[in-house]
């Protein structure tokens, strides 16, 4: 821990592309670009090309690491299951990228979840279609094909912790450093940002969280979780054993790789910027130009 960053300084900390690091995307589903079954217009034009610069990034540093220190990509499908949903399955629409009739459920093309395969990648864009992985004949000594780098989840509300398990797999995969985008800003992914700021305060995640009533404006990260150092004088009980009063996982909010919609006579735009604003207090929030530029 030789170099301390400001978790809201100006300029991002260094976001490691290792296998301690996930970019979960929340609910990129087809459905959303009926503009009119969420609200009065659409927030953020570049919403389409962020998201899809932010899977190149990953998938880019995926393709340069062993398996086993590649950063992960986890997908999660909202599946309502309430008939009038807009998102429900019996949903379909002219939402195509050209204005095909899909399902309003499905995955965005540009957003499509990859999985490996002996014969090479696919993706994937409905969850009732997922290939099955090729068989493996061991008498041809075949190579059994790599983990998938790439989790696809289904939740039934606009929590992505509840009823799933991310939070199991954040565990299980020893995620320090966690990065959220997707869709709506004022929905799913505002909850997914609050929940794993608690799960992180109160060591679920990341680390064994905030042991004592520090200072937020003493935070600090390595680039990879967050901390905050132990007053001299602190009990026993508020201080680790390497000094420190915090340690916990670092969250950042892509602002501008989320969308909102319009509602309540407030424009998108508008009830965009006021919940990543709020979510500062929950998040480190960057660009998606800030979080490329630092994954390295």
């Amino acid at each position: 821990m030789s170099h301390h960053y400001s978790v809201t300084g100006d300029i991002a900390a260094p976001i490691p592309p290792t296998s301690t690091t996930a970019l979960l995307l929340v609910d990129n589903q087809l459905g959303f670009r009926d503009i009119t079954a969420w609200g009065i217009g659409a927030s953020n034009p570049e919403f389409e090309k962020n998201v899809t610069a932010l899977i190149a990034a990953f998938r880019a540093a995926c393709a340069e690491k062993p398996e086993g220190q590649r950063p992960l990509i986890i997908h999660v499908q909202y599946r309502p299951v309430w008939t009038d949903h807009p998102l429900h399955i019996s949903k379909v629409g002219p939402f195509g990228a050209n204005g095909e009739h899909v399902r309003a459920i499905d995955f965005l093309e540009f957003a499509a979840p990859r999985v490996l395969r002996p014969e090479g990648p696919k993706f994937i864009y409905t969850l009732d279609e997922t290939p099955p992985p090729a068989p493996v004949d061991p008498k041809k000594d075949a190579v059994p094909r790599p983990l998938a780098d790439e989790i696809i989840m289904t939740s039934h509300g606009h929590s992505v912790f509840i009823n799933t398990p991310l939070e199991s797999i954040l565990n299980k995969r020893g995620i320090k450093t966690l990065l959220i985008a997707g869709m709506a800003t004022d929905l799913a992914v505002s909850t997914a940002v609050r929940t794993a700021q608690n799960l992180a305060l109160t060591g679920k995640w990341g680390g064994r969280g905030n042991m004592a009533d520090a200072a937020a404006s003493e935070r600090w990260t390595d680039g990879t979780s967050v901390f905050v150092e132990a007053q001299e004088d602190a009990p026993e009980d508020e201080r680790g054993e390497d000094g420190l009063a915090v340690e916990m996982g670092r969250i950042i909010l892509i602002g501008d790789a989320t969308r909102a919609f319009g509602k309540a006579g407030v424009d998108a735009e508008t009830v965009h910027s006021v919940h990543v604003e709020s979510l500062k207090d929950f998040a480190e929030v960057r660009s998606t130009a800030e979080v490329i530029g630092a994954f390295h």
